[in-house]
């Protein structure tokens, strides 16, 4: 990359911890809200965004939280304690926009998943980059102890929603946009984010939870890596009803998994002719965590899979074009054998790792970041 002075420009990053029934959750999340301006100046934006259920393809509300109820148990009571807590009508906060949303845009992210067989420790580990811009996040990190689900921790949206994790039982799911936005769908179903959710709070293993995929209404375009304590992963691409897997373990040729903002798959290569322009960024991306995979099999490191997500493009995955909607966010390493995650608020090229654990305290702790923004993105 060219050198260029970059326009430093500081954020807050928040990680909450909250446990109890889905109702107490909810509560809790907005008495966060209530008491930090940026996340309620954030959501009394999104309000104004809220998507009548009939642009959803539903007749009425009740009939839209009925079918995210359904796959997702529990999250209706979860949001009901959210916006009773809030004040708001539960019909108008954002979350049931983003849980069914036609036009859901795409996440410019890299993800990577290395099974034990070819790790210097015999950990299991997904690298995990997300790009966008700093204006239109929430910026949170969740901690979620729901009485009668499964403990996990992982980006939000609208707080009840997730854009990756790792739950107590070792199962990881996350994911990256598939490159394609804001062309009409004709499938009815749940958007990446609630099914990253639902995955997080019932299932134990890859097996689970790809049953619970196939039996999953979804809708949009994207890939959700699985990873488990157990050796196993699994590559999922999505594309308006259109699906297809890859699954590896420990002891298979590839015991690998990778996903940009493409898809890759044979069956899926067909999609590619909707990317909304991003794709040759993205194979780009292919080819260095190709690359970097060959190159350092069979003992590739934590450190040196950190990095790689804290070099800059294009001998690594951190990125400066937040004006472009493709800076980086935030970097997570996730040790899926020891049911840790180290996460990097902002860019990891000028901020540090911190480490977290599931059994961190209930409580907010606000994190600084840096985003250094180039000049023409």
């Amino acid at each position: 990359m060219r050198q260029a002075k970059y326009e430093i420009v500081e954020g807050k990053f928040y990680h909450v911890v909250v446990e109890g029934s889905p109702y107490e959750v909810g509560q809790q999340l907005a008495q966060f809200v209530k008491t930090n301006q940026d996340t309620a100046n954030f959501f009394k934006a999104a309000m104004k965004f809220a998507k009548p259920p009939r642009k959803l393809g539903f007749t009425d509300f009740e009939s839209l939280q009925n079918f995210v109820e359904e796959y997702c148990p529990g999250i209706t009571e979860e949001v009901h304690g959210l916006t009773d807590g809030l004040g708001v009508s539960p019909d108008k906060f954002p979350f049931w926009g983003f849980s069914c949303s036609p036009l859901t845009p795409t996440r410019n992210c890299s993800q990577l998943a290395l099974l034990p067989s070819i790790t210097s420790d015999g950990h299991t580990y997904v690298g995990r980059s997300y790009e966008w811009t700093y204006t239109e996040e929430e910026l949170v990190l969740l901690t979620t102890r729901v009485k009668g689900k499964a403990t996990h921790i992982g980006f939000s949206i609208a707080l009840s929603s997730r854009y990756d994790g790792i739950n107590e039982h070792g199962l990881l799911a996350s994911m990256t946009g598939g490159g394609i936005f804001n062309v009409p769908l004709h499938h009815k179903g749940l958007s990446f984010c609630v099914v990253n959710r639902s995955l997080l709070d019932w299932c134990k293993t890859v097996e689970e939870a790809l049953d619970r995929l196939q039996s999953t209404p979804m809708s949009g375009h994207f890939n959700i890596i699985l990873a488990d304590s157990k050796g196993r992963a699994a590559l999922v691409e999505f594309a308006d009803g259109d699906m297809a897997v890859q699954e590896t373990n420990s002891d298979a040729q590839e015991p690998y998994v990778f996903s940009v903002n493409h898809f890759k798959l044979p069956k899926m290569v067909k999609h590619n002719k909707l990317n909304c322009g991003i794709i040759t960024h993205s194979q780009i991306r292919q080819s260095l965590i190709t690359k970097m995979i060959q190159e350092k099999r069979p003992k590739i490191s934590k450190e040196y899979l950190r990095q790689l997500f804290a070099t800059s493009h294009p001998d690594g995955l951190c990125n400066y074009f937040y004006r472009d909607g493709f800076g980086t966010l935030w970097s997570m390493l996730f040790d899926v054998t020891e049911r840790t995650v180290d996460v990097c608020f902002g860019a990891p090229t000028h901020n540090k790792y911190k480490t977290f654990k599931l059994n961190d305290p209930v409580g907010v702790t606000t994190y600084p970041a840096v985003f250094p923004i180039l000049p023409w993105s």
